[in-house]
Order: C-alpha cells, then structure tokens, then sequence
C-alpha cells in the first residue's frame, strides 16, 4: 500500500486527492464504525461499518441520535449535551462511554463510544471523530454472570439456610447429653456457615461489578465487633486482643465490618503456625480507627503483594487452603464504601500485618 506522501511535505491537489482516497480505503476496511463530523454537526464521513447502523441517509448528528436513540445502560436516554460528539465538538475527549444504541436494522447493540475533537494547526476545532467499540456480546456475558451470582445465590442459600436450621434446633433439643453428637453438630454448622459465606461472597462480587455496594452504616463501637468476631473463631484458633478501654466511634453497618473482620481473621488463622496467636490492636490514630491483625506465619512474597486484592487471586501458600480468592478484594470493597481503607501493612517471615482504617467519629 502507497504511503502517502503529505505526511512529509507539502502535497498538489491530487496528491491530496489521493490521500484522502487512501484514509477512506483504510477507514472502510476497519470492523470499527467510524463517523466524522464538521463543526455544525453534519457527517462529513462515514466508513462501512458506521453505515451499517445508520442507513446511508443519515447526515446530520441529530438524525443520528434520532435513529439510534442512544440510552445509558440502565434504560435512561442520553441528553443531547451528554451525546459523545456534542461534547468532542465543545473540545472534550470522551473514553469509553458505554451507550445502548438502537441500530437500523431494529437491533439493540451496546456499544462502548470514543470521540475526540479534530483541531486545524492554530488549534479552533474544525469537526469531531466519534468511533464505537461493539461490546453487545461482552455485555451480555456479563450480564448472564450476574444472573447467575444471583440465582446461585437464592438456590444454594435457601438449602443451606433450612440445614443450618435444623442443626441449630438439634443441638438446643440435645442439650448436654451427648458430647459426640453435639460436636458433630457443630461441625455441620461450622461448614455451613462457610458455604454461606462462600455464596454472599459470589453476590457481592456481582453486585460490586454492577457498582452496587449495599453499605446501611450507622453509629457504633468498633470495639463490639471486634469481641465478636474473636468469639466467632474462638474454637479454630487463639487470638489476642488489645482495645482502648473507651469507645471507638465510628458509621458502619455492622454485617459488612463483620464480613471483613472475619476475613481478615480466617486469613490469620490459616497462616498463623501452630502454637502462636493471631494479633488484633484496635486504636485511634489521627482521626481515624485503625483495626490491625498479625499473623505469625512465613510472609507473602513481593511479586503476589500486588494482586493481594484482586478478585480470585491466591498466593501458593493460599491455594492449599482451598477458598474463592475472593475475601480481600471484597473487604477492601466494603471498607471504601465506608470511606475507608484497607491495606497490608508489613510483612516478612515472622507474619503478615493488615489494617482496616474507618473514619473516626467520636460520640
């Protein structure tokens, strides 16, 4: 293919001409709609691909945005300022905009909108570029992975919800006189809780993917949550404890700090070697409360540091635990949506440091 040749120099008339021939060839083999508009919103080019949504009698971007009736993705029309080329025309450069857009051919496609401004050499804008990315099949994929957390969650909890039921029932009735049966019981509940816990974590990575994060925070003691999720792991390890003897004021919903605390406390648990305890300190440290547990076990290396809070990520020592990968990254999720944060501190082969820090609101 002929490099053109206006690149380097100055070009005649039908150097130009067949410049601009060469670009259409190379826009109208692209998949990508393309579309070009001047400064008074009308097409100036559009290659294959963009026809294809359009119908070549589309000219203007109002009728564009007429045929396509773009929508964001929770069925909300776009206002025309929000329109990808209204704003590139105004000089704003406009990166994945996801829109919904109703094609010609009576399809709804969803499509992930760029648009950038075409400036002359003395930089007035002279028109917009405006290219659609097609994501219709990725969206669906997403959405049926939604649609999936959600019902594994509703038919894997309600079984596990009637089992734990029961097992709770069986051992108020059985009382004291068999110390056997009772600790099987227990067992079943234990590894029940767990599924249950396996399953709330698959929903709320759907619906931290879908940006909703269901956080009910109101004022409480930290302290209160802290002695609680100690007794939760009480008979799978010793843990340690150290809080101020006032309160330590702080708005959370109380089930979503449980979850991170249970997370980060299990984590100790399992890397903490036998014979040693887990360490929570809970302290007031310029205004905020910072929760922090130590664990006694051999480290995490420096290359597995940096995707600790990815989801479904497992350092080696971790997969021989079994579990989703799913616990830090959902309780760093959790502690954002309270303004928070949540980070490893240090490490090193005498154990591993997190700390939760919320912000500190005295009574």
């Amino acid at each position: 293919m002929r490099e053109p040749s206006g690149i380097l120099g100055v070009v005649d008339a039908d150097e130009l001409e067949l410049e601009r021939a060469w670009l259409r060839e190379l826009l109208d083999t692209l998949p990508t709609p393309v579309s070009v508009y001047g400064p008074d919103g009308h097409i100036e080019f559009a290659n294959r691909a963009r026809l294809a949504l359009t119908g070549p009698s589309v000219s203007t971007m109002n009728e564009a945005a007429t045929l396509l009736a773009p929508e964001h993705e929770d069925g909300a029309p776009f206002r025309a300022d929000e329109l990808p080329p209204v704003r590139a025309l105004a000089g704003e450069s406009v990166t994945g905009e996801r829109m919904r857009l109703r094609t010609v051919d009576g399809r709804t496609r969803v499509m992930l909108a760029n648009a950038s401004p075409l400036r002359s050499r003395d930089g007035a804008i002279i028109g917009a570029v405006l290219v659609y990315h097609d994501i219709t099949e990725l969206s669906e994929l997403e959405r049926g992975r939604r649609e999936l957390f959600s019902m594994a969650n509703h038919d894997l909890r309600t079984p596990l919800t009637t089992i734990l039921g029961f097992v709770q029932l069986a051992r108020r009735q059985l009382g004291g006189d068999t110390e056997r049966t009772l600790r099987t019981l227990a067992d079943i509940e234990r590894q029940c809780l767990r599924m249950v816990r396996l399953v709330h974590d698959l929903l709320d990575v759907a619906r931290f993917e879908s940006g909703a994060i269901p956080v009910a925070a109101a004022p409480g003691d930290l302290r209160e949550r802290v002695r609680l999720a100690v007794e939760r792991q009480a008979a799978e390890a010793r843990v340690t404890v150290d809080v101020p003897d006032t309160e330590v004021r702080a708005r959370f919903d109380p089930d979503r700090i449980d979850q991170i605390l249970d997370n980060l406390l299990a984590n100790g648990v399992r890397h903490t070697k036998p014979g040693t305890n887990v360490d929570m300190t809970l302290r007031i440290e310029g205004g905020e409360a910072v929760l922090r547990v130590r664990d006694r076990g051999a480290g995490i290396d420096a290359d597995e540091q940096a995707g600790l809070f990815t989801p479904f990520y497992q350092t080696q020592r971790s997969r021989s635990y079994g579990g989703t990968g799913l616990g830090l990254h959902i309780s760093r999720r959790i502690a954002e949506a309270h303004h928070g944060r949540l980070w490893l501190e240090s490490t090193g082969p005498d154990g591993s440091t997190f700390a939760l820090a919320l912000p500190h609101e005295p009574a």
